[in-house]
């Protein structure tokens, strides 16, 4: 059965970029997977405005409206060329959805696919946090600027916490194409239990995979950074990292690593929940 990956585009107020159109497209060549490309049609409800004002509501919708659709049909555009040469499979899922419920429209979408494909910035941060919170698939991050070269090795945050170890089998379809596992844990930010830590190393040795041990200090650098240096100096093509996050009062509060990794990943990055 072939991998389905999931790619929403939003239209509206700001349109996806194609470069991370080229990253989906590229990961679902490199896995054998499906691709589904997801673009909303965003429609603004109507305001009743109960006294006279100088704004052309209606006007304004209409532009609104418009943009979104202009949006898709370029979307479609680069999705028809990206796709034009690499033999992937992609399926265009054209939906219509109100504001502000088109991130719940993504997230449901989501959870009829394998994992779900968006790109790190402040942008797209609300969406990010809407799929890995609310889909229960995990979510792939692409750094905003570039396109990504072939998925071969492979970091893992370790903690030893639940959410890390669901992240570790959600990446199992990364993994098992991977030649090289690193295991990276911060000793200086909180308690990591080492046998457990050895434990899942000898696992991962035990499955055939040649594992590095990377034990680490933060020393006075973010986590999120911390771990993303040290993926990046031993030439790690995916950080695989458990997402920390609760409801309260509807707002996300994230924990510092999952925070930092949706806004600035500087590779790509799969996170779990």
């Amino acid at each position: 059965m072939k991998p389905q990956f999931h790619l929403p585009l939003s239209t509206y107020p700001d349109a996806s970029s194609f470069t991370i159109i080229d990253n989906a497209v590229d990961l679902a060549r490199q896995n054998d997977a499906h691709l589904v490309a997801s673009i909303p049609q965003v429609r603004i409800p109507q305001v009743h405005q109960p006294f006279p004002t100088v704004i052309d509501v209606d006007t304004w919708r209409g532009q609104a409206e418009r943009y979104s659709r202009d949006s898709g049909t370029s979307l479609r555009e680069h999705i028809s060329r990206a796709v034009s040469e690499t033999g992937v499979q992609v399926r265009i899922h054209g939906f219509e959805a109100t504001e502000p419920f088109v991130f719940e429209r993504f997230s449901e979408i989501t959870r009829c696919h394998d994992l779900s494909i968006v790109e790190a910035s402040e942008l797209s941060r609300q969406l990010s946090e809407t799929l890995l919170f609310g889909s229960g698939r995990p979510l792939v991050l692409f750094p905003a600027t570039s396109v990504c070269s072939r998925i071969d090795t492979i970091a893992v945050a370790w903690d030893g916490s639940a959410t890390a170890a669901r992240a570790l089998s959600c990446a199992r379809i990364f993994i098992e194409r991977s030649t090289k596992v690193q295991v990276i844990s911060i000793t200086d930010d909180k308690e990591i239990n080492k046998e457990n830590r050895a434990l899942l190393i000898s696992s991962l040795k035990h499955s055939g995979f040649d594992v590095e041990d990377v034990s680490i200090q933060a020393a006075g650098e973010t986590a999120a950074a911390a771990i993303q240096s040290a993926a990046l100096e031993r030439k790690a093509d995916l950080l695989v990292a458990g997402g920390f996050g609760h409801s309260r009062l509807r707002e996300f509060i994230l924990g510092g690593v999952t925070r930092e990794l949706l806004a600035k990943a500087e590779l790509p990055v799969l996170l779990a929940h």
